[in-house]
């Protein structure tokens, strides 16, 4: 394998950490662009890029990244699986590159996109939910919903942005259950084993580094966004990664983890499942849960994720409700 650069590239939207030899984690910067995280993977004679970004500029720098890092032309992207913020900057890798996800997340692709198409098609209504924002920040005393908002802003300000120069690439390739990357320099398997975090759920493993990029079946020191999820599968997945004799996991949101890492993550779904259960028998309603501490370190969480909370509760309210 060859590595190009003795010193990382540097970007506004994210920050690269090398975690091998010719294997780099962007973890998104929580001012920037990205708004999730991403992998730079040299196979040997081709490059490997895992998730791109929500916005064309943060995924340009990305690509620039990898190939100052690699020296040649990224061969592969991968999208883990079918929100917005992690491949709307497909657009920036063109057609020699070849994209890949699973059949369902292909499929899904399109009406995940609905509200960006909107609010291209009238900004206004984004610039209103900017200033909706901006509002409710002068007002809002509660420490952790002003860092949601101050986040919200910025995400829905760097949207706005680029709105003029968004278009949508969809993968070109699909793939069920397993595809292998058989690397002069090293093997990658790209898994996926259903729903979890969505209705499909893709992440590439790198067997002999013990390191897996899971994109958004992972969410570390922050809040999991649980409104399209299946609990019971995504706690299932988890179970197996710790199981697994994988020591190194990139999430889609949040720092590098370990096993450690899993298993809080594994347990907040099962906590808050139960919270919400609970408030369910006993009549409570949604806007009462979210009125609720969480035990620590889920009360941490919260800051700048009261909104993916506030989604959580009212995803699992309607869902137990339902039983």
């Amino acid at each position: 394998m060859k590595q190009i650069a003795s010193v990382l590239p540097t970007s506004e939207h994210f920050k690269l950490a090398q975690i091998s030899e010719g294997v780099y984690a962007a973890v998104a910067i929580t001012e920037g662009g990205a708004f999730s995280n991403a992998g730079i993977i040299d196979l040997g004679e081709h490059t490997l890029i895992f998730d791109t970004f929500m916005t064309p500029q943060a995924a340009k720098d990305l690509q620039a990244a990898a190939e100052h890092l690699m020296g040649r032309p990224v061969t592969y992207v991968i999208n883990s699986h079918a929100h917005s913020d992690h491949w709307c900057g497909n657009q920036v890798f063109g057609p020699p590159t070849t994209i890949i996800a699973t059949h369902i997340t292909r499929e899904t692709m399109p009406q995940a996109i609905d509200y960006l198409k909107q609010f291209k098609k009238d900004p206004s209504a984004l610039e209103k939910e900017i200033q909706k924002d901006q509002e409710r920040l002068k007002t809002e005393t509660d420490a952790r919903w002003r860092v949601t908002l101050e986040t919200s802003i910025v995400r829905m300000r760097s949207v706005l942005e680029e709105l003029p120069k968004l278009d949508f690439r969809f993968p070109n390739q699909t793939f069920e259950k397993k595809l292998v990357f058989h690397g002069t320099g090293r093997m990658a398997e790209l898994l996926t084993v259903g729903e979890g975090h969505t209705s499909s759920d893709a992440y590439l493993l790198l067997p002999a580094e013990r390191i897996m990029f899971i994109g958004d079946l992972g969410f570390f020191q922050s809040q999991p966004f649980m409104a399209h999820c299946d609990p019971q599968a995504w706690r299932a997945q988890l179970e197996k990664m710790e199981q697994s004799n994988i020591e190194i996991f990139v999430p889609g949101h949040g720092p590098l983890g370990t096993k450690k890492d899993i298993a809080l993550q594994k347990q907040y779904i099962a906590m808050l499942k139960e919270i919400v259960a609970q408030a369910v028998r006993e009549g409570q309603s949604p806007e009462e849960i979210v009125q609720q501490s969480l035990p620590s370190p889920f009360d941490a969480w919260l800051s700048g994720g009261m909104a993916r909370f506030e989604a959580n509760v009212h995803s699992l309210y309607q869902r137990l409700s339902s039983q």
